[in-house]
């Protein structure tokens, strides 16, 4: 078996993709958790908890070693503490080598996959892969405000293969599930048609058309990029990939969604403004995911947020009481 640590398993991606993990059969999966409330729902998911944090890693360092994990999946979107685990990784990796060579032996190395977003590529309606420059000069667009500091990340990520497997796994804008970010959009139409208003201004531009996921996607997609990750490591791939299942109109998103929350007024995208989330999630993406299908071998499942609107509203709506 494998075992492979999920910073973040509590979280909304992390819970899916323990899940995904542990149907397969064939990985123990651990999680960092920073109370024990947290690590006793990991545990109720067959989740082995590992107390601790990225600020405190004393008992992360020891699990490392003790538990011989073999992968760490970074879902903790926090750049800070994404740096502090990377050290980490390439200092017990280092130790690792070169005790092996002291002794003669070859060991694999340690493998690290970073959690980024698409949201570095900027908006755009003209298509992009993610064989694309992000964040430099010569990059078709800017990335999101919100999030442009993950480009610069990435490329510190990927300059670490002399001492780790790594690799960086980009989810376009996800939905499914408990659509957590899609709360704050959410609770406005749901607000809205609770109180019979006529209309409502969502702080959205009028013609983003966002690159989707649903969150079980995902999930398969870090999985694939476990299983493969020691196998394309070193070869001279890019091991670098976008996930991504389809691009619809937001509009056409929020307007599903009010009629799904009964609203029967007049939904308004007044624009984003200077709010850096709502630019983040007013960016348009069109986006491929040919190469994580290709060389992680991919298979997505689930197409259409619209198409499904009245399961997304239901989940949300259930996964708020």
């Amino acid at each position: 078996m494998v075992n492979v640590l999920i910073i973040g398993a509590t979280g909304y991606i992390g819970s899916a993709l323990s899940s995904s993990l542990l149907r397969s059969g064939s990985h123990r999966v651990f999680g960092l958790a920073r109370s024990p409330e947290k690590a006793r729902s990991l545990e109720k998911d067959e989740v082995i908890p590992i107390l601790g944090s990225l600020t405190d890693t004393k008992n992360l360092v020891g699990a490392l070693t003790s538990q011989h994990i073999n992968v760490v999946v970074d879902l903790s979107g926090d750049p800070k503490e994404s740096e502090s685990l990377l050290n980490v990784l390439k200092n017990i990796s280092a130790e690792k080598s070169k005790h092996a060579t002291a002794v003669g032996i070859r060991v694999p190395k340690l493998g690290y996959i970073y959690c980024s977003g698409t949201w570095v590529h900027g908006s755009s309606h003209k298509y992009v892969n993610d064989l694309y420059p992000v964040g430099t000069p010569d990059a078709p667009t800017p990335p999101a405000d919100l999030t442009a500091w993950r480009a610069k990340l990435e490329q510190v990520v990927l300059g670490s293969s002399d001492l780790l497997d790594v690799m960086v796994v980009r989810p376009a804008l996800v939905y499914g599930r408990s659509c957590a970010i899609w709360s704050s959009l959410f609770d406005t139409l749901s607000n809205a048609a609770q109180k019979g208003e006529k209309s409502v201004n969502l702080s959205i531009e009028s013609d983003s058309r966002p690159g989707l996921i649903h969150v079980d996607d995902v999930a398969s997609g870090f999985h694939a990029a476990i299983d493969k990750l020691p196998l394309i490591s070193g070869t001279g791939v890019y091991p670098l990939f976008d996930l991504v299942t389809s691009q619809e109109s937001m509009r056409e998103i929020l307007e599903a969604a009010a009629k799904e929350f009964g609203f029967e007024g007049k939904v308004k995208l007044v624009g984003a403004g200077e709010d850096l989330f709502a630019k983040a999630m007013s960016t348009s993406g069109n986006l491929c995911a040919g190469r994580a299908k290709q060389i992680l071998g991919w298979e997505p499942k689930r197409y259409g947020f619209v198409g499904n609107m009245d399961l997304f509203v239901r989940a949300w709506l259930a996964a708020k009481q």
